[in-house]
């Protein structure tokens, strides 16, 4: 098990642990607030703080700074990959959910509404503190499942996201338009969002090359070999969202858990 495990989930996984989604839990450490100043704000805090850090990294201070805002991160505000047979199963033990466009998006495509987002929490307070640009969305979990469902096909990453840690207040659907998957993978500044529990493995027996989940896959994670005309996957670049079997017409991927594989064990 991950490190999030261990702390939030008592060995169990942390993000299918009920309590890491209480009302009791919101209601502590000002997490309310904290999730209305992060939405509200983003935007106008993003593109400054982005800047700074691109500064920061061309000088030595880097190394030193990455594990601080690591630690701050993990504190406060933190996602971890998980594939869509989990986020069914998150979706069938919260309260309620309200989607809502994306504060990344806003910041790195312009596009005030693209609602690939969705709040865990259906609290009053909450929702009257967020500004009217969001216009939130009351959808049932089916309906929820569904729209999920939908970005699975499309090659969506999904993960979850903490509000003052433990508390996990929303799930995303990440692609590179994201500032997580920017940070984390593309610039590998400091981790913001983690690998999630699995790997994708292929049955090369199944497998015809046809290349469709590369296409799939936002991490480069997937190569094709010339020779035998089919794919592999590298455990050591896979986050395990498992978004590459919606590509696959032959149902040759699949996922394991990260811990059975001694060259991903503790890649997180």
């Amino acid at each position: 098990m991950c490190e999030f495990c261990t702390q939030h989930g008592e060995g169990k996984k942390w993000y299918l642990t009920m309590e890491n989604y209480s009302r009791d839990l919101l209601e502590q450490d000002g997490r309310r607030e904290f999730m209305a100043e992060f939405l509200n704000n983003f935007v106008e805090r993003t593109p400054p703080g982005v800047s700074q850090l691109e500064s920061l990294a061309r000088t030595p201070l880097m190394r030193a700074a990455r594990s601080i805002l690591t630690r701050r991160q993990k504190k406060n505000h933190y996602g971890q990959v998980v594939p869509i047979e989990e986020i069914e199963q998150i979706l069938g033990q919260v309260e309620g959910v309200i989607r809502l466009p994306c504060v990344c998006r806003r910041v790195t495509t312009g596009n005030m509404n693209a609602r690939y987002c969705y709040g865990l929490t259906l609290d009053k307070r909450l929702r009257e503190s967020l500004d009217d640009s969001f216009s939130l969305e009351t959808l049932s979990p089916a309906e929820t499942a569904a729209s999920i469902r939908k970005l699975d096909k499309e090659g969506l990453v999904h993960s979850v996201w903490t509000f003052k840690t433990p508390y996990i207040g929303g799930i995303c659907n990440c692609d590179q338009d994201c500032m997580a998957y920017r940070l984390t993978h593309a610039r590998g500044y400091y981790p913001v969002m983690f690998r999630g529990e699995y790997i994708a493995a292929v049955d090369l027996d199944a497998c015809n090359g046809c290349k469709n989940c590369m296409r799939q896959c936002q991490y480069g994670a997937i190569r094709f070999s010339a020779t035998n005309k089919k794919v592999v996957i590298d455990p050591r670049a896979c986050y395990g969202c498992g978004v590459c079997r919606a590509g696959c017409h032959r149902a040759a991927i699949a996922l394991h858990a990260r811990l059975e594989d001694p060259v991903a064990a503790n890649i997180w």
